[in-house]
């Protein structure tokens, strides 16, 4: 194949487009970040952190490869998952982290753990890779254990308060995709009122706040559809009454403790959801669709956006376009999407083109499907504008952070050559863009103040 030359407006050489993935992966590296997704583990949880560990709290663990600790289960892991996405990266980030150049594999797992293992001595460690090799000056944290946590290192993360609990409040027994019910995670009598249940609903979003949480999170995709519609006043609180009316005799069951469960679970869906005696579903639908939609006027009255999981989750009615209706009634509501509704992804093209006030956030993507990255950034770049995009690394460990940073590295620097060589932008264009989706516009969103 022959070399492609292009004509660059800074300079007047000629500029190979290797040369020009180069450069811009180059610049990309060396810029400050600020991640807007994440689901960083606390200092605890890196106590004897090794190789099993690492991979336990990774994407690796989503492949659908049981494993355990033997030598033959970990040789069938990695011959099962070698060529996926979260592995490849994964693997890309422990070779530059580590300095080991063999691939991971059964011969050179307890060489690998080993080294992992005697880094994780240092107790600076995992802030060491985020901040000096990821170059991160703030991170967006989703706690999910622990919502609106900062995993005490308020430098470096700002929190998010997840609300997805709220969802499931209509009773003691009711418990999300990770195991949280509001009345586990915040203690008091149980609510028989809908007005005072949503009062509280603000109550907490007010003192999430207060304490430094900058946007509310929605991950609901993977406990039902995306299918928000309005219900009116009357509806919600006779759906509500039927509810609580079938779980006031259970308050005492509230006392449950989630401490069983594992901390923090990282599987996609680790509880299965059982249906309760007396609880209707199009009742507990009715609840939800009310209570987002009251999210969603909070958050517009205290201006906060609202982070939604969109796409996979439990893959039913969770494509973005399922929100329309939701966006539209909400006008002063700022969305966010994440993961840009992939597979779905045309769906976060007409939604980001049809509504100002939704923003898609990359996170996720580069990772899940590289080549599918790719082609929705050039697809977003074409159909939004410029301060809307945003990226997270939406990751457990500090080495899949910057594993996901490198998928991220190498899509948006694939895209912007590309974009520059087909003509339709500049090279400047180029470096701005990588300045806007890096830092300044999770920066300006987000009010986070930051220098450079």
């Amino acid at each position: 194949m022959g070399v492609i030359r292009i004509n660059v407006v800074r300079a007047s050489l000629t500029i190979y487009p290797q040369d020009l993935y180069v450069e811009l992966a180059a610049y990309i590296e060396s810029r400050p970040k600020i991640g807007t997704h994440c689901h960083q583990l606390p200092a605890k949880e890196y106590r004897g952190f090794d190789l099993e560990a690492l991979l336990r709290n990774t994407y690796v663990n989503w492949c659908g490869v049981p494993w355990e600790s033997s030598a033959q289960s970990r040789h069938n892991l990695l011959k099962e998952v070698r060529y996926n996405s979260f592995f490849v990266w994964l693997q890309k980030s422990l070779q530059q982290l580590y300095g080991i150049a063999q691939p991971l594999s059964g011969a050179t797992w307890q060489t690998w753990s080993d080294r992992i293992q005697a880094a994780y001595q240092n107790p600076s460690h995992p802030q060491d890779i985020l901040t000096g090799r990821c170059v991160y000056r703030r991170m967006l944290l989703d706690a999910y254990w622990d919502p609106g946590s900062d995993n005490s290192l308020p430098d470096l993360y700002v929190p998010v308060f997840r609300v997805n609990s709220f969802f499931f409040g209509y009773s003691p027994l009711a418990f999300d995709h990770d195991g949280n019910n509001p009345y586990v995670l915040y203690p008091r009598p149980f609510i028989l009122d809908l007005d005072e249940y949503v009062a509280w609903v603000r109550d907490s979003i007010m003192t999430h706040k207060a304490s430094g949480c900058v946007a509310l999170k929605v991950p609901i995709a993977y406990d039902r559809g995306l299918d928000f519609y309005e219900a009116g006043l009357d509806q919600a609180r006779m759906a509500f009454s039927r509810l609580v009316s079938a779980s006031a005799g259970r308050p005492a069951e509230i006392k449950q403790s989630v401490e069983q469960k594992a901390f923090p679970s990282n599987a996609p869906d680790p509880y299965s959801h059982k249906s309760l005696a007396g609880i209707d579903s199009q009742d507990v639908k009715t609840f939800q669709d009310y209570l987002f939609f009251q999210v969603c006027r909070i958050a517009a009255e205290e201006d906060l956006p609202v982070q939604i999981h969109t796409g996979m989750g439990q893959a039913c009615r969770t494509n973005a376009g399922q929100l329309q209706e939701a966006i539209q009634k909400s006008p002063h509501t700022r969305f966010v999407l994440l993961h840009c509704s992939y597979p779905w992804t045309q769906d976060m093209s007409m939604l980001v083109d049809k509504f100002p006030n939704v923003s898609p956030d990359l996170s996720m993507v580069p990772i899940i499907s590289t080549r599918a990255g790719i082609a929705m950034l050039h697809e977003l770049i074409e159909r939004s504008t410029a301060e809307r995009l945003f990226w997270g690394c939406d990751t457990w460990t500090p080495e899949e952070s910057f594993g996901s940073l490198l998928a991220f590295r190498h899509v948006l620097a694939t895209a912007l050559a590309e974009k520059i060589t087909e003509g339709y932008f500049s090279r400047d264009d180029a470096l701005l863009m990588i300045e806007h989706i890096l830092f300044d516009n999770p920066n300006n969103y987000y009010k986070l103040g930051q220098a450079r």
